[in-house]
C-alpha cells in the first residue's frame, strides 16, 4: 500500500565522514559542514580513516566508529566499490548497517548498474570491460560503435569509465566526432585508458554524445528513498542554478530501488531535461555554500525507518522538512507545485507546527507535517500531518488542510485514511482521537467516509475514533486510533 523504507528504529542514524589525514580524529575539512548540518538534524556523526580504507585496513579505518546498532550513512570521498564492500564489513564487525548496500552502491556508482532504469532519460550508452593498460582493439571498439552508426550522417561519441571521464582533455580522451570513424575512436579510447592508469574501473563505455544548454547549467538532484530532498547546481558551475523538470526522473528513481543516489541533469538544446549522471548520494559532491539542510534530515528521517513517502491510488503524501516547512511557513511555495499557486494560509500555519518543534528540540522525524499531493502530477493540494510524536500513553493527533482549489474531490478523505493507515500500524501508537467543531460537518463527513465513527464530545468538539478494515491484520488492530480533523472543510 505505502511505499515506504527501513524499520521502524527509534536509535539516530549515524552519520560516518572521511577524517582529514593530517589531524586524526577530526573531519576533513571540506566535510566539516556537512557534519555541523548532520549533527543539527539529529544524526550522529563519527570519522573514517579514508587512506587506511584505500589500503586495505578497513578494521583500522573504523576504529574510531562507536560500536552500536545505529545504521550507518556513508558521506565522504569516492571509493571503489570493493573498498565500500570491505568498509560494510569492517562496520558490521562493529555492529553497524550501512543503509546502502554494497550491491546497492555498485549499482548507483557505476554506469551499468543504473542504466537499465534510466535508459529512456539517459544518452544511448555500450560498454566493454578491460583491465588498465589494455584498451579494446580497433574490432572491438567497432563492433561496440556499431550501434551508434547512422548512414549519411556523423553520430558523434563521449568515452569515459565506468564511473570517471577525463573530459578536461576533451579532444584528446573524451570525444569521437563520429562513430564511424574507427581510428579516430581507437586512438581516444586508447589515450583514454592510458591516462586513466590503475584508476581505470571497468572498462571503457560509449555515450551518445548529446548537446546541452550550456547557459542553462546542470543540476544535481539529491532523492533519499526515492524524494528529490534536495535540488541545487552542479558543483562545477555553482553560479548556474537550473530548476529541472522531474516528472520523467521521479518514477525511473523509485523503480531502481536505490535508497540515496544523486541525478545530474542537463537540458537538452530541444528543451527536454535529460540524466547526464547519476550517482551513489554518499560519494556525490555538494556546490560549496549551498544550504544542505533538507538533505541531511531527509536522511535522517529515512534513516531511522520513518517515510518520506506514503503513497496509494492518487494520493501521495510528502514529507515536509524542517528547513523547507519553514518556507511554507512564510508563505513560500517551496519548490511544491501548489494548486493555488501558493500554499493556504491554514498550510502554512500547519508547517509552522514542524518548525516550533524544530526550534524546541521536541521535533522527532516522522512526526511532522507531510504534503498532500496528487500522485500521478505531483500538484500540492493541500497539508496532513502529526500535531507532534505519541506522548507515553501512545496518543498522537493528525490534522490537514486543504487550499480551496482542492475541496469537494475526495483528497481529505484519501489522505486521512492513508496516513492513520500508517500510523495504526506503528507499534508506539495506541490512541489518536479524532476532534471536529460540531458545526464542521465536511469534516465529520470526510472522517466517516475515511473509516472512523463517532464517540462522544470532548471539551465541546466532536471525538472520533478509527475503525480498522475487518480482517486486516495489524498491531493496531484492537487499539482505539482516530485523528484530529481540524483544518478546513473537507473533501
Amino acid at each position: 500500500m505505502a511505499d515506504m523504507n527501513g524499520d521502524l528504529a527509534a536509535d539516530r542514524p549515524l552519520l560516518l565522514l572521511s577524517g582529514d589525514p593530517l589531524r586524526p580524529g577530526r573531519t576533513d575539512p571540506p566535510f566539516a559542514p556537512e557534519a555541523a548540518a548532520a549533527r543539527s538534524a539529529g544524526a550522529g556523526a563519527a570519522v573514517l580513516d579514508h587512506e587506511a580504507l584505500l589500503a586495505g585496513d578497513a578494521a583500522g579505518a573504523v576504529l574510531r566508529v562507536p560500536r552500536g546498532s545505529e545504521p550507518v550513512w556513508y558521506r565522504g570521498w569516492m571509493l571503489p566499490a570493493d573498498r565500500y564492500a570491505a568498509l560494510a564489513e569492517a562496520l558490521a564487525a562493529r555492529g553497524r548497517r550501512l543503509l546502502t548496500s554494497p550491491a546497492a552502491y555498485r549499482t548507483a556508482h557505476e554506469l551499468p548498474g543504473w542504466y537499465g532504469a534510466f535508459r529512456a532519460l539517459t544518452p544511448r550508452s555500450a560498454w566493454l570491460p578491460c583491465a588498465p593498460g589494455r584498451p579494446p582493439g580497433p574490432a572491438e571498439l567497432a563492433r561496440l560503435a556499431a550501434p551508434f552508426t547512422a548512414p549519411g550522417r556523423p553520430c558523434p561519441l563521449f568515452v569515459k569509465d565506468w564511473v570517471k571521464s577525463r573530459k578536461h582533455e576533451w579532444a584528446e580522451a573524451a570525444f569521437v566526432p563520429d562513430a564511424a570513424d574507427t581510428g579516430r575512436l581507437a586512438a581516444v579510447v586508447g589515450r583514454f585508458v592510458a591516462l586513466q592508469e590503475e584508476f581505470l574501473t571497468g572498462g571503457v563505455v560509449l555515450r551518445a554524445f548529446e548537446d546541452f544548454d550550456r547557459s542553462v547549467g546542470e543540476a544535481r538532484v539529491w532523492w533519499v528513498d526515492g524524494e528529490p530532498v534536495l535540488t541545487g547546481p552542479h558543483p562545477n558551475t555553482p553560479e548556474l542554478r537550473p530548476v529541472p523538470d522531474l516528472t520523467q526522473v521521479a518514477p525511473a528513481v523509485r523503480e531502481c530501488g536505490l535508497r540515496f543516489v544523486t541525478t545530474d541533469l542537463a537540458r537538452r538544446d530541444d528543451g527536454v531535461w535529460r540524466v547526464v549522471e547519476v550517482g551513489d548520494g554518499q560519494v556525490s559532491g555538494l556546490p560549496a555554500g549551498f544550504d544542505a539542510r533538507p538533505l541531511f534530515e531527509g536522511l535522517v528521517t529515512a534513516g531511522v525507518g520513518y517515510p518520506l513517502r506514503i503513497a496509494d491510488g492518487r494520493v501521495a503524501l510528502r514529507a515536509l522538512l524542517p528547513s523547507v516547512a519553514a518556507r511554507v511557513g512564510d508563505g513560500e511555495p517551496a519548490g511544491f507545485d501548489w494548486i493555488d499557486g501558493t500554499p493556504s494560509e491554514t498550510t502554512s500555519d500547519g508547517a509552522g507546527i514542524a518548525v516550533r518543534a524544530a526550534a524546541a528540540g521536541s521535533y522527532r522525524p516522522g512526526w511532522g507535517v507531510f504534503v498532500l499531493t496528487e500522485a500521478a502530477t505531483g500538484r500540492a493540494l493541500g497539508s496532513i500531518g502529526f500535531h507532534g510524536p505519541p506522548d507515553d500513553t501512545g496518543f498522537v493527533e493528525i490534522g490537514y488542510d486543504l487550499s480551496p482549489s482542492a475541496r469537494g474531490a475526495g483528497w481529505a478523505t484519501e489522505a486521512a485514511r492513508l496516513l492513520v493507515g500508517w500510523a495504526a500500524g506503528h507499534p508506539a501508537v495506541r490512541t489518536v482521537c479524532a476532534l471536529t467543531e460540531p458545526e464542521n460537518v465536511p469534516s465529520q463527513r470526510v472522517l466517516q467516509r475515511a473509516g472512523f465513527r463517532f464517540t462522544g464530545e470532548r471539551d465541546g468538539l466532536c471525538a472520533y475514533e478509527f475503525d480498522a478494515p475487518a480482517g486486516v491484520p495489524s498491531p493496531a488492530a484492537s487499539r482505539a486510533v482516530g485523528v484530529n480533523a481540524g483544518g478546513s472543510p473537507g473533501s
